[in-house]
Order: structure tokens, then sequence, then C-alpha cells
């Protein structure tokens, strides 16, 4: 069973594979398109050459019936000169009786010779049969003899070619030769193909496996220019993107076992305070516990902020629905606007009214919140803030103006990115938060299939400019 399966299991494997496929498929299309030339040309040199053989016995029987339907009878220089060694001339009556024969080896002379193609010359038609023997063609004309527009007799031309037989096959052996010879170079240049094509694929092979098993690879080189550069070139760009993701994954797992770790931490000490200390004041202790519930809100916070981006990460495409805008950003400033006069921080409003969106209501509250949060958070002491929502070039816009530190132009990218923050010393300072807010607005605006941007504000701070794709009801507007 063995040394059965073995060898059938190669043999699959042979035409499992794309290139043996590739070089297969060629190698028959090309033996097709061969060999069907080779049989056309081959039938036009046999039709030319019974062509070419027909018009000389036709020829030759013409000038003799002329002769014999002049004077009713032929010369035996006439018949000499017509025939040949190769060739022989009989004459018949109309009775197929035979008059004259070239022949010396079986004269039919004063014999009948009723054959079918003296039987179709005597009915007034020519006949001509040849073929091919072992070393010559062997050729058969007939035709009717006519005087007074009468039959009076009948042409038969045999004729043996040896010489036109040795062209003939020496020809079509040419031509066989030649389909061989063209058909193996054919399998040779794609066996040659085939061959560059499974090397370029183990070379890219080689190099991914390489890529996957150090950690220290780079992107592979992309030397050649070929089919094969787009799928190295998309190779590399997801090795970029997975090595990006793999480099955020772990400065995630870090910031968040970080942020998680430091009010753990404070918890801990806090409450080990408590414990360690006897007869500690009442006003102490509730100092420590209320630093406790603080700490355990900034831990809530930062979890529910987890939970939220993770919700965004493994959802499907959300359901959208028409949301109105205008309402939110009012109902979001009411809820904010304690926290903004904590500050001393103005909030005036320009809201475009019925400005409604293609949205998601729990997403765009976090997108207008989180933005207005921040302007608040880290804007400066009696600063102002000022909200623009309107229509324009069929879509919504939320713009949040700001007099506070602002964003340098080279960290406008990073601060969307999940636990980034500019000056991380600012995370217990009253300004610093869990640096996931402008990741969530990100992620939200995003799904909705709009765009946010971060540019410099005539006030000083910061313009976040957010695009949402407007309701289909609000479509038009400019």
């Amino acid at each position: 069973m063995d040394t059965i399966s073995k060898p059938d299991f190669k043999f699959k494997r042979i035409f499992s594979s794309l290139s043996s496929k590739v070089f297969l498929i060629c190698t028959l299309v090309a033996a097709i398109l061969i060999f069907s030339y080779t049989f056309a040309v081959y039938s036009s040199v046999s039709s030319t050459t019974y062509k070419h053989k027909e018009a000389e016995l036709r020829e030759a029987a013409s000038d003799l019936s002329s002769a014999f339907s002049a004077s009713g009878a032929i010369s035996q220089s006439a018949l000499s000169s017509t025939a040949g060694i190769h060739r022989r001339i009989v004459i018949t009556d109309e009775n197929l009786s035979v008059i004259y024969d070239t022949s010396d080896v079986e004269n039919l002379e004063s014999k009948s010779l009723v054959i079918p193609a003296t039987l179709t010359a005597l009915r007034g038609e020519e006949s001509f049969v040849t073929k091919a023997a072992s070393d010559h063609f062997q050729s058969t004309f007939a035709a009717p003899i006519i005087r007074n527009d009468k039959i009076v007799g009948v042409f038969l031309i045999l004729e043996q070619d040896p010489s036109l037989y040795t062209i003939f096959k020496s020809t079509t052996s040419s031509l066989l030769v030649t389909a061989f010879i063209a058909l193996f170079l054919f399998a040779l240049i794609f066996g040659l193909i085939t061959y560059l094509l499974r090397r370029r694929i183990s070379e890219l092979m080689t190099s991914i496996k390489e890529s996957r098993t150090d950690e220290k690879a780079e992107e592979i080189p992309n030397l050649h220019r070929d089919e094969i550069a787009p799928v190295v070139d998309e190779f590399n760009n997801i090795y970029e993107q997975l090595n990006y993701v793999q480099q955020m994954r772990r400065a995630f797992v870090s910031d968040a076992s970080h942020e998680l770790r430091t009010p753990l931490s404070a918890i801990k000490l806090l409450c080990e305070s408590i414990t360690g200390t006897e007869n500690m004041d009442p006003e102490t202790t509730k100092e420590f516990l209320e630093d406790i519930i603080l700490e355990v809100d900034r831990m809530s916070h930062t979890a529910e902020k987890l939970l939220v981006l993770s919700r965004l990460d493994n959802s499907s495409l959300t359901a959208l629905s028409p949301v109105p805008l205008s309402d939110v950003v009012h109902k979001t400033i009411t809820a904010l606007t304690p926290f903004a006069e904590d500050k001393n921080i103005t909030i005036e409003s320009y809201i475009e009214e019925d400005c409604t969106i293609l949205a998601e209501m729990e997403g765009t509250n976090q997108i207008i919140g989180n933005i207005i949060d921040n302007a608040i958070k880290y804007n400066n002491h009696g600063g102002c803030i000022k909200i623009y929502v309107f229509k324009k070039d069929g879509t919504c816009r939320f713009i949040a103006d700001d007099t506070g530190i602002g964003v340098a132009p080279e960290f406008r990218k990073q601060v969307f990115e999940r636990f980034y923050r500019i000056d991380k010393s600012r995370k217990h300072d009253g300004r610093g938060g869990s640096g996931l807010g402008l990741a969530i607005v990100k992620r939200n605006i995003e799904s909705f299939g709009g765009s946010v941007e971060i540019s410099d504000s005539v006030l000083g701070g910061s313009r976040f400019t957010v695009i949402f794709p407007s309701s289909p009801a609000e479509e038009g507007y400019a």
C-alpha cells in the first residue's frame, strides 16, 4: 500500500501546483495551435499536389483528345511523347474495347476495359483519382473522346510518380519535425517562465517567513518591478500596519496598566495609612476617604472609556439614523457650563438650528462632550470658548475655538491615539485626563463617515473642526 500511495501523493502534489498547471495548460494550448497549423499546411500541400497532378493529366488528355477527334486515329509518336516511363496511355472505343495501349508489360489492346473510371468517362464526365502508394503517387485520369457531339471512346491515363511522392513525403516530414521542434521550444520557454515564477514566489515566501519569525526584520525589499511586485508592496503595507498595531497594543497595555495601577497604589497607600494610624482624627479620616473616592472615580472613568473604545472596536457597522446635532450641542453646553463657571470660562454659541446629521445618538454625545470638556479642561482661567454649528457643502459642521494652551502641529495626529498626552505631568493637575477622550472622538466620527481635525484658533488656543455627514433630509444645504 505504501509503495503505491507515495508516488500517487507526489503525483497529486505536482498537479496541485499552480506553476505546474500553468506549464501544462500553456504547453497543451501551444500543442493544439502548432499541430492545427501543421495539419492546415499539410492539407494545403496535399490539395495543391492533387490539383497539380490533375491539371497535368487533364492537359495531356486534352492534347491527345484533340488529335484523336480530328482524325479518328492517333500516331504512335504522339502516344509516345505523351506517355513516359511512369505514364501509360489507354484509348478505348465507345464499347470500351481497347484501341491503343502504350504498355509493353500488360498490353490490353483488343480487350475490354470496364472499370469505374472508364464507365464514368463514357457517361461524358471526367474522372480523376490519386492515392499514395508505398513509394509513389498512383493517379488515374479518364476523359471522354467526343467527335461531332458524340462520345466515341475514352482516354485513360495511368501514372506512377515517385519523384512527386518523394517531394510530398519530404515536405510533410519536415512539417512534422518543425512542429515537434516548435512544441519543444515553447515547452522550454513555458518551463523557464514557470521556473522564474516559482523562484520569485519562493523568495517571497522565504522573506515572509523570516519577517514572521524575526522580530527585528524589516519590510521585504522589492527589487523587481514585475507582477509579484504589487503583492510585495501590499505585504509591506500590511506588515507596516501590523507593526504599528503591535506597537500600539504594547503601548496600550503598558499605559492601561499604569493608569489603573496608579490609583490602585494610591488607594492602597491611603487604606494602609488609615488602618496603620491609631486614633486618627475624623477630619483626616474623612479627607483620606475622599481621596480614595477620587481615585476610584478616576479609575472608573478610565475603565468606562476603555469599555467604550472596546465596544467601538468590536462592533460591526453602526446603524445610522438622523440625529439633531443642534439639540445635542445645546444640551452638552448646558451640562458642562457649571464646570466652565468654576474656571470663570465663558461659553459663546452660534448654532444654526435644525442641523440634522446621519449618525448615532450615543456616539454624537461622546464626540461633542469630549471636545467641549477638553476645551474647558485645557483652557486658561477666565478664558473663552466659542461654539459654531452650521451647514456647508451638504454637511453639518461643529467647530470649537478656545483660548487655551493649544496643540503644536507636530502633536496634532498623536493626540487622537489612545493614552497619548503631550505633557504627562498634567494628568493629575486638574487638567490631564485618561488620554482616551480624543481617541473615542476619532473612532466615532470615522464610523459615521465624517472627519475631525485640529488647527490654530483665532482666539489663541485650539480649533476642533468636526464634519458630520448630513441626514438625507438636510442634503442640498450649502
